[in-house]
């Protein structure tokens, strides 16, 4: 058999390559005589900018940005290898993974650093933006970053309010002094990974608050900080305004011109998956838990919709399982396969449990096939 391994990373553990590597060794070794081309994605969260700069021989820059506390941190951003694209990565610079879970908090935390990382990018050279919004520890909806920029929340007296959401509440209005640098830009896109509305139920609070420390009260408070955003703005929501706690709303009031488009969709088209799919029996993918949220933009949704077009059947083997009754999973998937019931975040107990679940399915991959 031909087979295609294409994972996304798993959030908190093993990044994409990882994963890649080790479903394709454990693979091997049940199934030495089967073909193996892995290809490592993203959806526009973590890694989706090394995912791209390995993809087009891109290069990494380092900088000093302020964190998801606005406290000084190294960070970095990507230009492809077209020498004119620059990839900045809100996780990079607001991501979850950069905060102890003890210390999480939506309401305080900023998405200021990719501002910044906007800047050194253009000053570099770039004329071209792609901005993943997956991610990240903010639901500030974009402030931080539009007032880097020149896109400024005062108070009544005309002062900048703090960073982060609570800051929103002591704002009066927006004070506009736009960076000369972003004259420069030519095009933006924008890598979404969902396509939530900003507040209400399915809203960036509701779904995504509880994850980055969140609690009920939290949630109320921050879809009222949110409305409010809207309100200063003149802007209305739209699909995918929920990402990363509303960073595209505050990217669409900097750039108004900017394509809202699947992060994954993006990537896939980056790495040449269309053309690797032609030539393949079966994909494999994988992330860290397979649940409710995994269609909602997620990169597994990407594979299985190009998949399902080719006509090659998809195997998900995820760190764990999680979602409703009713969840339908899509015709393409044939099978899903759990690492694990139980969660751990050792990376090498994870590692250890994804080679077991891959040599099950390696094991049982024609019976699965004739279902």
């Amino acid at each position: 058999m031909n087979i295609l391994i294409a994972p996304d990373s798993h959030k908190g553990g093993p990044d994409a390559s990882l994963v890649a590597s080790t479903i394709a060794d454990a693979w091997r070794n049940t199934r030495p005589g089967d073909a193996i081309t892995a290809i490592p994605i993203a959806d526009g969260g973590d890694g989706t900018a090394a995912i791209l700069a390995q993809a087009t021989a891109g290069r990494t820059f380092p900088f000093l940005a302020p964190g998801p506390f606005g406290l000084p941190q190294m960070a970095d951003w990507v230009l492809l290898g077209d020498g004119k694209t620059a990839v900045i990565e809100l996780a990079r610079t607001s991501g979850l993974a950069l905060i102890p879970e003890n210390q999480r908090n939506p309401l305080r935390t900023t998405t200021r650093g990719m501002g910044d990382a906007i800047l050194e990018a253009i000053q570099h050279g770039a004329t071209d933006l792609i901005l993943t919004v997956g991610g990240s520890s903010s639901n500030d909806g974009g402030t931080g970053l539009a007032a880097a920029l020149g896109y400024i929340l005062v108070d009544d007296s005309g002062l900048p309010v703090p960073d982060g959401a609570l800051g929103i509440m002591s704002a009066t209005k927006l004070r506009i002094t736009s960076h000369p640098l972003l004259e420069r830009v030519k095009r933006v896109r924008v890598a979404v990974d969902v396509q939530n509305p900003l507040t209400g139920p399915q809203g960036a609070a509701s779904i995504y608050g509880p994850q980055k420390g969140a609690t009920l009260n939290d949630i109320a408070h921050l879809d009222v900080c949110m409305e409010r955003w809207l309100d200063i703005t003149g802007l209305e929501s739209f699909p995918g305004a929920g990402a990363a706690g509303g960073t595209p709303v505050g990217i669409k009031l900097v750039f108004p011109d900017a394509l809202f488009e699947p992060g994954i969709s993006l990537v896939l088209d980056a790495c040449g998956f269309d053309a690797a799919i032609q030539k393949v029996d079966l994909v494999i993918t994988s992330e860290g838990c397979f649940d409710d949220q995994t269609l909602m933009g997620k990169a597994i949704s990407g594979v299985a919709a190009r998949a399902a077009a080719a006509g090659v059947p998809v195997i998900v083997i995820a760190g764990m399982t999680k979602f409703a009754e009713t969840y339908c999973v899509p015709a393409a998937i044939c099978h899903v396969e759990a690492s694990t019931r139980v969660p751990t975040a050792d990376i090498t107990t994870r590692i250890t449990n994804l080679d077991a679940a891959t040599r099950r399915v390696a094991a049982a991959i024609e019976t699965i096939l004739q279902r």
